[in-house]
């Protein structure tokens, strides 16, 4: 990417604000039959250089695929040649990709049945996606990586009403979950760490994140990833280990 920033919304108040008071928390809310909507982790990505080849989407905070919705606001439009992203229709009910993987084979025994139903959107200014994580999808690039025009998103993972907290220490999961909460593993997840954004933002939450008593510290994050190394040696983990390094690369 020739950008990229976790959390956004933490840092700017313009994204804040867009969550508490847009419409989105109520498409979401609708999409996936829910009477809460909380942001899990977001993104913004500025133009992915050479694309996102076919992968799945792991990086959804402290939460389990089923209770995650993914969503894609784009600023821009989609440019004709390239840009729009591709996804496998029905994929997310596939049950041969590893669920640590984030690229994805689809050519693997078990996708025989969804390597062809593609579906792309190539999306205007103010358009959103909304997928299941488990959905294999791509976005390809200009081949030299160099974008002739921006391609600004908004992307991430909400969680659904009854989220329940799911500690991912020790895998790469943990990446979209740094901040120092005080969450444990089947706690509620209710914090200003994941505000709530449907059916009406919480003036608590928001004023504890303009306050600035939300974000990271360096001391938060090696406590989050110190386990991370160890367990990762396997080969389970290696896509991931391949896009943690694209993304330190682009910042």
């Amino acid at each position: 990417y020739d950008y990229i920033q976790r959390n956004i919304w933490q840092t700017n108040k313009a994204f804040a604000d867009f969550y508490y008071h847009s419409a989105m928390g109520h498409v979401l809310a609708q999409a996936g039959r829910t009477d809460e909507i909380r942001v899990s982790t977001d993104l913004l990505m500025v133009n992915p250089n050479k694309g996102f080849k076919w992968h799945q989407d792991n990086q959804n905070g402290p939460i389990t695929w089923e209770d995650g919705i993914r969503f894609w606001i784009t600023m821009d439009e989609t440019p004709k040649e390239y840009g729009a992203p591709v996804y496998l229709k029905g994929s997310h009910r596939n049950e041969v990709v590893d669920e640590l993987a984030v690229f994805v084979d689809i050519e693997q025994k078990g996708l025989e049945e969804y390597k062809d139903q593609l579906l792309e959107f190539r999306t205007m200014p103010g358009d959103m996606l909304i997928w299941h994580p488990k959905t294999i999808h791509k976005v390809d690039g200009p081949s030299d990586g160099i974008w002739t025009t921006y391609r600004r998103v908004l992307g991430g993972t909400v969680a659904k009403g009854g989220t329940i907290y799911t500690d991912k220490r020790g895998t790469g999961g943990v990446l979209s979950d740094l901040g120092k909460h005080g969450l444990e593993g089947g706690d509620k997840l209710s914090s200003p760490f994941f505000p709530i954004v449907y059916p009406r933002f919480d003036d608590e939450e928001a004023q504890a994140r303009d306050a600035g008593r939300v974000g990271r510290s360096p001391k938060d994050i090696l406590e989050k990833i110190g386990g991370l190394a160890g367990k990762a040696s396997g080969e389970k983990f290696w896509s991931f280990f391949k896009v943690l390094g694209s993304q330190v690369g682009a910042k």
